[in-house]
């Protein structure tokens, strides 16, 4: 049965990595597919097929939120589409009103994941905002006090999620906890604690 898989957490936790890793385990069973987001913000060299910049979000797109000023949109049709044709449909959200959103539409088939790789600090912070082209220490603090809101709002609502990948730098370690989590798509909607 195929299932959509949501991807949460604060900048540089790994998401795109993990990403890269479900992608990586396609079988008979699991047809994975990276489904990208409409946003407001210019490309970067690190989207990876993630994400289509826009001047404005396209009309249809019934999941919109913002972060850091810059705006986000997915048509729910687009995942519906895929989930008919058998794929597991996977997109990053960073707004867990739309992880929530998603579950009420879609029920038991999705599977949300919250990525932790630790907590926010202004250093991780400045190193992600020269490599996503900053605009000076303003905008690094800027940055860092809305990492630590979202970061607070995650934890706040972890309950919304059906796993936590803990994401300790190494590679191998995060690649075993999302071949878990696949593993447990063929088990009951509610593995493996709810």
């Amino acid at each position: 049965m195929p299932n959509l898989i949501t991807l949460t957490g604060p900048s540089g936790s790994g998401k795109s990595t993990a990403l890269k890793y479900l992608l990586s385990f396609r079988t008979r069973e699991f047809r994975p597919i990276r489904i990208p987001k409409y946003t407001t913000r210019p490309s970067r060299r690190d989207d990876h097929g993630e994400a289509i910049s826009v001047r404005a979000i396209p009309k249809g797109c019934d999941l919109v939120y913002e972060q850091y000023g810059v705006r986000y949109g997915l048509k729910l049709a687009t995942l519906f589409d895929h989930l008919a044709e058998g794929d597991s449909p996977i997109v990053i959200l960073n707004d867990v009103r739309t992880v929530e959103d998603v579950r009420i539409a879609l029920g038991p088939i999705v599977r949300s994941v919250f990525v932790f790789r630790k907590g926010p600090s202004l250093e991780t912070q400045r190193r992600l905002a020269q490599a996503r082209d900053a605009k000076g220490e303003e905008d690094v603090n800027r940055r860092f006090d809305k990492s630590k809101a979202i970061y607070r709002i995650y934890i706040e609502n972890i309950q919304l999620f059906d796993h936590v990948i803990i994401n300790s730098g190494i590679r191998e370690g995060l690649k075993a906890q999302v071949r878990q989590i696949i593993r447990g798509l063929g088990t009951s909607q509610m593995w493996p604690l709810r």
